[in-house]
Formats: structure tokens, C-alpha cells, sequence
């Protein structure tokens, strides 16, 4: 047996061995170009601000510090527990803010304000760094300078609170300050409160300690930073980032099922319905519209729609797919060209209809085509920028694309949000790709055994 695989074993030359390994080194090579953007641009978007802008970039984050500020407040007398607590709210903003605004370069992606007195602790809050940076970006503390006299101005200490969120019982919480922390920040924490923003709280412990899934909590941010830009809309700010990805559905589900279903059906009449003569002409048709530059017939279009009323609102996106692409007729009709007329025709003789051809006949037979026809459709309009541009301007409207570039342009918006809603937008992308890719070979490979059984 081993002498017969010895055999049959293929001996390649010295030039074919170098052939193909310069083949795998290349091809490692343009894999390694291709998936290079996609890795920065996960990589950025878990990263905080100062190290997006290193040079040179590091390809990975650095490593998610998570701090812990406890004050204690024993043997200070307060009017009322109403009071203690107003305190405990300005020291936490203070210590808060004041800490991710001077070490924005430590990659603190988390801190914790513990109050203590007596013994009890009485007061917790917890924020992400995006939940700060958001604050300052587009909500409280918007086109502000981060002092101390700025951040306790009125009543923005409380709605700071309030957005953060935070707990407090004058009669003690279950909250504990965690156990096992690391000092690595108690020096530059404290020098930071003692020198700009003073507490009225004794500052009595900082500790840190590392948690990397911090990095994968920025997510959860960028997805409500919508909700900031936009806070006009109801639904954007109840919703977020999912209110466009939303509209993307409805538009890219209309697509797919309208193209596959009309396409279909106008390949079917021409394959089967019309002459060879007629169905060449109509093919033609179809055909020709593809060579007509979007550029030429936009404007043409645009007034079309606004005539019809079809502008600003949903029918604007989905209209435009009621009209069958001729590269997918076309593939559909050379498939159905391709069926054994015999099907047709042992149908026929059983008194079957047109409809029962095309649903029954037809359409099973054409799994790969229709996968084909739905991941072009898919990939191509979750990518479309333009059309949806042109013709949406209310907000609640806005495609994925749309919004993506409108949150670009705002003037507060950082490149690790911005490389966090890219990666967002890509994923559903890659994964349906995969997803379609797997069912079109599977349907390829069935289409064909099918076809052997009954040749």
C-alpha cells in the first residue's frame, strides 16, 4: 500500500516548487493588504483618543485601566442628607471629569466614585471614558472648558449625575469599593484634585486594575452617540445608531425581495413566454438601460419623484427598485434557457399553467442564481451612499451611509467613534457575505447533482 501512494504521488520540479511558493507568498501577501484596513479600523475604535493619534500608530490598543477614587466624608457635619448628597454629586463629576480630561494619555476607560462616611459606604457612580468624552463632546458640558467653577455652574453637576447615573442611601449600600486594586495612578489622580479640581471629600484610596473588555464597552457608546448629535429626534435619540441601520433594512430587504421576484418573472416571459426574436428585443431593453450613466438621468429623476411625491420619505428609497436590473434578467434568463424543455413539457401535458411553471419548475431549479442576485443586491445597496443622500433630508430617514457621513462632519466627533460605527456598518456585511457565499456553493453543488441524477 505505501509503495502504491509513493507511486501515485506527484513529484514536482525544482522550478514548480519556487512557482508555487511564490504563489503563497504573494497570495499571503495581498490577504495580508486586504484585511490590514479592516484591523486597523477595529483596533482604532478600541482605542481611546491619544493613542489614535501616535506616530507611529500601534496596530493594537494598549491595555484598559479601570480606577477606583474613594472619598470619605466622616467627621463633616452637613445640614441635611440632602446636602451630603449634593456634595458627594460635585465631588463625583470633579473627580471624574477632572481625571479624564488631565490623564486622557493613561487609557483610564473607566472610573469609580465611591462617598464613604463612617464606616458606610453611601454613594456609587460609574462611567466609561465614552460616556465622559460624549458629555463633553456633544451633551453637558458641550463647547466648555473643563474647570472646576464651569463643571459645578448651576445645576450641570446634578444633570451630569443624573446622565452617568449613580446610586446613594444616607443608611449605607450594598456597593463596595472592589478589593485587590493596583496604586498605579494614586500619584497623578491626587496631584490632579489637589491642584485644579479640589473635593470637599477626602480623597482616601485610588485604585486601578486592568479589564481589556472595557475596549469592547465603547461599542455600546457609539451606537448611543446618535442620540447626542441628534437630540431634535425622538426616535434617534430613543433608538441611536439602530434607527439607521433600521432604515438600511427596510431599504435592502425591499431590494432583494423586489429584484429577485421581478427579474425572475421577466426572464421567465422572455425564456418561455416569447419568441426568440421578440424575447432578444425585450432582452435588448432591458440590456440598454444598463449602459444609461446614473449622472445623465439623476436630475431627470429627481424631479420625477418630487413630482410624484416620492421625496423625503420612504417611497423615494424603495421606488427606484421597482424597475428590473437587466444584468440579473439576463442571468436569470440564460439559467432558465438551460432547463431541460422536457420539464415544460411533461408539465404542460398535466394541464399545468405559466404560474405553476415559474413558481413550481423554474424557481426551485434557480437557488444559485438567487443567491447570486440577493448578495449582489445586499452588498450593493448597504453600500449606497448617493441616491439615499439625494433624496432624504429628514433625519429619521438616513440610511447607514448617510448618517455615517453626516457624523463625520460634525465638528465633535473623534476617529475612534468614527472607526466604531465603520466597524459596525462593515460586520453585517462580511457575515451575510460569508453566509450567502456558503448557500450559493451549496446550492451550486446540489443544482448539479440534481442534474446528474437525472441525466
Amino acid at each position: 500500500m505505501k509503495s502504491l501512494r509513493n507511486k501515485n504521488k506527484i513529484h514536482y520540479g525544482k522550478s514548480e516548487r519556487c512557482l508555487k511558493i511564490v504563489a503563497v507568498v504573494v497570495s499571503l501577501l495581498f490577504a495580508a493588504l486586504m484585511l490590514y484596513p479592516m484591523i486597523f479600523a477595529v483596533s482604532s475604535s478600541m482605542k481611546d483618543n491619544s493613542q489614535i493619534y501616535e506616530v507611529p500608530p500601534k496596530l493594537l490598543p494598549g491595555s484598559a485601566n479601570s480606577v477606583s477614587l474613594v472619598f470619605d466624608y466622616s467627621g463633616q457635619e452637613f445640614e441635611s442628607e440632602e446636602a451630603l448628597k449634593d456634595q458627594m454629586m460635585q465631588d463625583n463629576v470633579l473627580a471624574m471629569f477632572g481625571t479624564n480630561f488631565k490623564l486622557a494619555d493613561q487609557s483610564i476607560m473607566e472610573i469609580q466614585v465611591y462617598g464613604t462616611k463612617d464606616g458606610k459606604t453611601l454613594f456609587h457612580s460609574r462611567a466609561h471614558q465614552m460616556k465622559l468624552q460624549m458629555e463633553c463632546d456633544y451633551g453637558i458640558y458641550k463647547r466648555t472648558a473643563i474647570k472646576k467653577e464651569i463643571l459645578l455652574h448651576d445645576d450641570r453637576y446634578i444633570r451630569a449625575c443624573e446622565s452617568i447615573g449613580y446610586e446613594f442611601d444616607a443608611d449605607g449600600i450594598d456597593k463596595k469599593v472592589e478589593e485587590g486594586l493596583g496604586n498605579n495612578f494614586t500619584e497623578q489622580v491626587s496631584s490632579v484634585l489637589n491642584e485644579k479640581y479640589q473635593t470637599v471629600g477626602k480623597l482616601v484610596s485610588v485604585g486601578d486594575k486592568t479589564k481589556n473588555l472595557l475596549n469592547l464597552e465603547s461599542f455600546k457608546y457609539y451606537l448611543d452617540m446618535p442620540a447626542y448629535i441628534y437630540p431634535q429626534s425622538e426616535r434617534i435619540v430613543k433608538m441611536g445608531f439602530m434607527t439607521f441601520v433600521i432604515n438600511s433594512v427596510i431599504v435592502i430587504g425591499f431590494a432583494m425581495v423586489a429584484q429577485v421576484i421581478l427579474c425572475s418573472v421577466c426572464a421567465f416571459v422572455i425564456s418561455r413566454q416569447l419568441s426568440k426574436r421578440t424575447g432578444k428585443f425585450v432582452l435588448m431593453f432591458f440590456l440598454g438601460g444598463m449602459m444609461v450613466p446614473f449622472a445623465s438621468i439623476m436630475l431627470p429623476q429627481l424631479i420625477m419623484y418630487k413630482e410624484m411625491g416620492a421625496y423625503n420619505n420612504y417611497a423615494a428609497l424603495l421606488l427606484p427598485f421597482l424597475y428590473p436590473y437587466g444584468f440579473y434578467v439576463y442571468l436569470y434568463k440564460g439559467f432558465f434557457d438551460q432547463i431541460p424543455g422536457s420539464y415544460f413539457e411533461a408539465a404542460a401535458l398535466d394541464g399545468a399553467g405559466s404560474w405553476y411553471l415559474y413558481s413550481r419548475i423554474c424557481m426551485p431549479l434557480s437557488k444559485p442564481i438567487i443567491s447570486l442576485i440577493a448578495l449582489q443586491t445586499f452588498i450593493g445597496n448597504w453600500n449606497d451612499f448617493f441616491w439615499a443622500w439625494l433624496v432624504t433630508e429628514d433625519q429619521n430617514l438616513w440610511t447607514l451611509n448617510v448618517a455615517l457621513y453626516n457624523i463625520s462632519n460634525n465638528a465633535g466627533t473623534k476617529q475612534n467613534a468614527l472607526m466604531g460605527l465603520a466597524v459596525v456598518t462593515i460586520t453585517p456585511v462580511i457575515l451575510l457575505s460569508i453566509l450567502f457565499s456558503r448557500q450559493l456553493k451549496q446550492s451550486i453543488v446540489e443544482s448539479k447533482a440534481d442534474d446528474g441524477c437525472n441525466n
